[in-house]
């Protein structure tokens, strides 16, 4: 198989002429390179072919299917930036900079999030009021500065697009003022029966605050109901410990290590 080489030629510069000829004074005084300023063969052809090679005949052609080519690609293009435009978001500067926010640091706050009624200690990683990550507390007992992957997906739920952005009463907007007005007038007429209309739903609780909320509101309706449902509860579980042990009991294994 024959193979064409390509002549690599390399033209070496005389050093000592381009000072002779720079200290004549019958040089440009500025240039780009030392073959620009000798004048070399290989600089000269590189100025005469600064295009690709064909790129100045005028006899050269393109295929007719490569033009369409280009002429594809170039509609799909114009068209995917207009399917990518997003929209005009006006930004106003702070009235008064709160004194915690530095635009580009972001801050962090301890928190916990719940699953099944029980808390894990987390820190939220938050820029410009706004949370985008989250990460185990290594000082909480419940986390330890470990996460799982229910804590980290939880922040997606405050950009949910279907998560309601006001307050909707009977299929219209309202506000929190006026559930508040409705919510205080059912709870009067309640007082008459003790509450015995009134449910309350809630997932499992173990926060302390929260259920001495609660005893409070069920001594004040007593004949209310309180229900508590999840989705997904270990419902099974307790009843099979109350089979296995007459009561509900929540199992603590003891590992040993081998001998």
């Amino acid at each position: 198989m024959e193979t064409e080489k390509k002549n690599d030629t390399r033209y070496d510069v005389d050093i000592a002429a381009l000072r002779q000829a720079t200290s004549e004074g019958n040089t440009p005084r500025f240039w780009r390179s030392l073959d620009e300023l000798a004048d070399t063969p290989e600089f000269r052809d590189h100025a005469e072919n600064e295009f690709p090679h064909g790129a100045n005949d005028p006899g050269a052609t393109i295929d007719r299917r490569e033009l369409l080519k280009v002429v594809a690609a170039s509609a799909a293009f114009a068209g995917l930036t207009g399917c990518t435009k997003l929209p005009t978001q006006k930004i106003v500067p702070y009235v008064r900079q709160p004194e915690q926010i530095i635009p580009g640091k972001p801050l962090f706050y301890a928190t916990a999030v719940t699953l099944g009624g029980v808390a894990s200690g987390i820190l939220v990683e938050s820029h410009m009021a706004r949370p985008t990550k989250i990460e185990g507390n290594p000082d909480h007992p419940g986390s330890l500065g470990a996460s799982d992957a229910f804590a980290q997906a939880s922040i997606l739920g405050l950009y949910d697009p279907d998560r309601s952005q006001a307050e909707i009463h009977d299929g219209r907007v309202g506000s929190w003022t006026e559930f508040q007005n409705e919510l205080s007038v059912a709870l009067t007429e309640e007082m008459k029966s003790s509450g015995a209309g009134l449910r309350l739903l809630t997932p499992t609780i173990t926060s302390p605050s929260l259920g001495a909320q609660i005893r409070a509101f069920l001594k004040t309706f007593p004949s209310a109901k309180w229900h508590q449902y999840e989705s997904v509860g270990r419902d099974n579980v307790r009843e099979g410990a109350k089979l296995a042990f007459g009561e509900i009991v929540n199992t603590v294994y003891r590992w040993i290590a081998p001998k």
